[in-house]
């Protein structure tokens, strides 16, 4: 039947993994509305531009792929990077009172602030391997951090080359029930090459990756 063939089609698919994809692997930590940061993390931060702050283990790729970026034309702003959980916990409770000002009732403005923020311990910026990239002249012209932003040469030059340098959009459209978060055209998350090219060409979310190599260490 038909669950048996999807069910096989995954094992299949499970056995090509990357041969380095493991559950323990920093690169593929996994934090999202139901898996919170584990307590016990330490991002070791490094300052890049605009004040910002990444884990100091994907610096090269970073600036590898600025450069590359900056070669293709596209000069990029870092709009944020690394977030602790206070400063989470604050931007979520702004966005709450801000809908509740609104005139939103308590449920309908937490269910509206969770459309594009996690909760405090559950951000990956928690993490300092993700990062929010938009370019300078779409926040020149008073953009910001908006789905449309995809409609920018420079964001489709991100997706056509990120895995290259180990990164993933990390919230793509139509995955938005297995990631929790609404579609963000300008979030990317640091995974390392092998993987990312792998979740590319399979169209998968680091969910479904994880998922994978669960069932791979089963068989």
């Amino acid at each position: 039947d038909s669950e048996t063939e999807r069910l096989t089609a995954q094992e299949k698919l499970a056995l090509e993994l990357p041969a380095n994809a493991d559950l323990e692997d920093w690169n593929l930590i996994l934090v999202n509305p139901w898996e919170a940061l584990p307590s016990e993390f330490v991002p070791n931060l490094v300052v890049v531009m605009n004040e910002q702050q990444i884990d100091s283990r994907i610096t090269q790729a970073w600036e590898d792929w600025y450069k590359a970026a900056l070669d293709a034309g596209h000069q990029l702003f870092f709009a944020s990077g690394h977030r602790t959980v206070e400063r989470q916990s604050s931007n979520f409770n702004r966005t709450y009172n801000n809908y509740l000002s609104e005139g939103y009732s308590e449920e309908e403005a937490l269910l509206k602030t969770k459309e594009y923020l996690t909760e405090p311990g559950h951000s990956e910026h928690h993490t300092g391997l993700a990062f929010d990239l938009l370019d300078q002249q779409w926040v020149a012209s008073g953009r910001t951090l908006e789905p449309d932003y995809d409609s920018q040469a420079s964001q489709q030059w991100l997706v056509d080359t990120m895995s290259d340098y180990g990164f993933i959009l990390r919230y793509p459209k139509g995955k938005e029930e297995i990631t929790g978060i609404q579609y963000e055209s300008w979030h990317f998350r640091y995974v390392g090459e092998e993987h990312a090219r792998f979740m590319e060409l399979h169209d998968l979310v680091l969910e479904e990756y994880i998922e994978l190599i669960k069932l791979r260490d089963e068989m």
